[in-house]
């Protein structure tokens, strides 16, 4: 049986087995059996460290957006609920990481800030699109990210402007127990009508061109190396594959759905299927976009 958890983290704001499909954006997975939501950096940092002191292992949780989790999770999750208010500092803007991503995109354009139309059509939480360092359209956060604040594996608080190295393309520096706070964008001042069209109109092509009215994970596999993933999978006459409820969608390959009762079991088998199928066909081995959590 799984021990109990310690006083100190008892403290912090949670609640108890709570359902995956309630927390992702896929709709699978089964129960998370202890949700940690700190209202407050100081609260996160006391789970952070009441975790590390009793040796817990832990996991992050963002928007759920970027993830398949397959089965019950006994490991405490951390979940940031801090205040969602941005603060503006000439062109720059500051947002926590529990604010919504796509939020965080009209909020800009409303401002007259350019530079975030690429997340209007990303969904999430900021803390989840910095750890992945998400992007779209040519743009990926490490283009307008100058600061950003994270607490260590430990629990110490750090803030500081990126390095070489620290971001690349779908990748960050910010996993193995980094726990992304808040990240300041470098925008630059234009017309908010203009801004709000172009963040119209991503959101619109990414509407014709994805399944969004259907519940999905975003993007399954990464991009390889000059190569589409979504295409190679829509050329191995995979779209329409379903096992169960899970299927590959029939508008972007690269997306599988969820029809309303998929399981994780459904879904693991589909991404098996798809990386194999690909892999005999072309000599490709796809790498995962979406984070998969197992006990």
């Amino acid at each position: 049986m799984p021990r109990p958890l310690p006083d100190a983290l008892l403290k912090v704001p949670h609640r108890r087995e709570v359902p995956f499909a309630r927390l992702t954006t896929l709709g699978v997975g089964g129960l998370c059996r202890w949700l940690f939501e700190p209202t407050t950096e100081l609260e996160a940092q006391a789970f952070v460290r009441a975790c590390v002191r009793e040796g817990l292992p832990w996991r992050v949780l963002g928007g759920g957006s970027n993830l398949v989790v397959l089965g019950n999770l006994e490991a405490p999750v951390l979940r940031l609920a801090l205040p969602k208010e941005l603060r503006r500092e000439g062109a720059r803007l500051t947002a926590p990481a529990s604010h919504g991503h796509i939020a965080l995109a009209e909020a800009a354009a409303t401002l007259g800030l350019s530079g975030l139309e690429f997340a209007s059509g990303i969904p999430g939480s900021v803390g989840g699109a910095i750890r992945m360092n998400a992007g779209a359209y040519g743009r990926e956060w490490i283009d307008v990210l100058v600061r950003y604040r994270f607490l260590t594996p430990e629990g110490d608080l750090v803030e500081k402007a990126p390095e070489p190295g620290e971001f690349r393309y779908r990748w960050s520096c910010l996993t193995g127990g980094r726990v992304v706070l808040s990240a300041t964008a470098d925008l630059a001042e234009g017309d908010p009508a203009r801004i709000r069209a172009q963040v119209a109109e991503y959101r619109e092509k990414r509407g014709t061109s994805q399944p969004l009215s259907k519940r999905n994970a975003g993007c399954i596999f990464k991009n390889p190396p000059g190569q589409s993933a979504g295409r190679l999978i829509d050329q191995a006459g995979l779209k329409g594959l379903r096992i169960g409820d899970a299927e590959v969608s029939l508008e972007h390959a690269n997306f599988l759905v969820n029809h309303g009762r998929a399981t994780a079991a459904e879904f693991a088998e589909l991404m098996e299927v798809v990386r194999t199928r690909v892999l005999e066909l072309h000599g490709v081995e796809l790498e995962p976009e979406v984070e998969i959590w197992r006990e």
